[in-house]
């Protein structure tokens, strides 16, 4: 079945960036960034044409051959970077017949700035879950800031000739652009016509839903939403198999409790309204024990102790990412309770085995 529905694009009427401030590109980052190094130097005298062939240089070996700027472009470089430029550095930059192109301020420099190495680092692994946001038409303003912070340490490695800090990059997940509409449903309370494709699903499903909520896991945004007409608590859709989201005039249908309990009880995005609480209680190796017990897995997880060790002790409901996760720690960790998910994780490591190792017969492992 295809649909005729036709997606809702993001936009940013919630935001309000200063309009004199626009966000440079990462060409332009660079060019001021040399514009900036050239201007710091002692005892150089920089004409108009040497600063050009300087940015020119950068851009070549940042870009190859082919990476030039125009007489107009650094013009309007210079322009910006000025007081009341485009830019917002508002820096001391004057030109005389005598000193070419120079910093009225002993020491000026554009990454001039407060924070301490440490600041910027807590600051950009911030920036790298600000990214996930884009969606919610905040990426304009966003990656300006993220662009100069990446821009300021690439600076200090390069001047300390070696790199210091290496951060995790932040992919781009398919389905961010729904965020933005999505978001405003679930504040406005906004009945929405769903186009929705399973990954097993062979063809799409357009359907009224009553968005509740929308959850992040594990870099992946999900949407917590009521079917129309149903009964019998929420479904949860991942936004990158979304295909399409429009108004519906159906009358909002709220939720009859806070969905955002859903997940207490719970590791992953699987909504189990009847399913049971368990007292779950682990046992790990004791070379792997002190990264669980510095990083949690959950809200809930206690630690207890006993004549047989230290045990971990979590509330939760089972879903498959709770396996998934105990799986991930291999022969580290032991199921002690309860006897049920034991016996879980016992057939999925017994699967394993025989996936890869078909020699094993079956019969032969317990």
């Amino acid at each position: 079945m295809q649909s005729n529905s036709v997606g809702v694009q993001p936009n940013c009427t919630g935001c309000n960036f200063p309009k004199k401030f626009m966000p440079p590109s990462k060409n332009a980052l660079l060019r001021y960034a040399t514009i900036d190094e050239c201007l710091q130097s002692k005892g150089r005298r920089w004409s108009f044409e040497e600063l050009r062939q300087a940015v020119e240089e950068r851009l070549d070996a940042q870009y190859g051959a082919g990476g030039g700027i125009s007489v107009r472009t650094l013009r309007e470089d210079l322009k910006n970077m000025r007081p009341g430029g485009a830019t917002g550095y508002n820096a001391p930059l004057e030109v005389t017949p005598e000193r070419g192109y120079h910093y009225t301020e002993p020491g000026y420099s554009i990454f001039n700035t407060p924070l301490t190495v440490g600041d910027l680092s807590v600051l950009h692994q911030a920036l790298g879950t600000l990214k996930q946001l884009q969606g919610l038409g905040l990426a304009a303003g966003l990656q300006e800031v993220v662009d100069r912070l990446e821009l300021r340490l690439s600076y200090q490695d390069e001047q300390a000739g070696r790199v210091v800090l290496q951060f995790e990059q932040t992919p781009s997940y398919q389905g961010q652009q729904w965020l933005n509409s999505l978001y405003a449903a679930v504040r406005e309370r906004q009945a929405l016509w769903l186009t929705y494709q399973a990954f097993q699903a062979t063809e799409s499903r357009r359907e009224v839903v009553h968005p509740y909520l929308l959850k992040q896991y594990n870099g992946r945004w999900f949407l917590v939403a009521q079917r129309h007409g149903r009964t019998g608590g929420a479904s949860v859709f991942a936004l990158d198999r979304v295909q399409g989201v429009e108004t519906a005039a159906e009358s909002y249908q709220p939720s009859t409790s806070d969905p955002a309990s859903y997940f207490k009880y719970l590791i992953g995005v699987s909504i189990l309204p009847q399913a049971e609480l368990l007292d779950i209680r682990l046992r790990f190796a004791q070379t792997r024990l002190p990264y669980v017990l510095t990083k949690p897995l959950h809200p809930t997880q206690q630690v207890e102790e006993s004549a047989a060790g230290t045990l971990v002790r979590l509330q939760l409901v089972p879903t498959r990412e709770l396996l998934t996760l105990l799986l991930s720690f291999g022969a580290d960790v032991e199921v002690v309770d309860p006897a049920p998910l034991r016996e879980q994780i016992k057939e999925e490591l017994k699967r394993a085995l025989l996936l890869n190792y078909p020699e094993v017969q079956a019969s032969s492992v317990c």
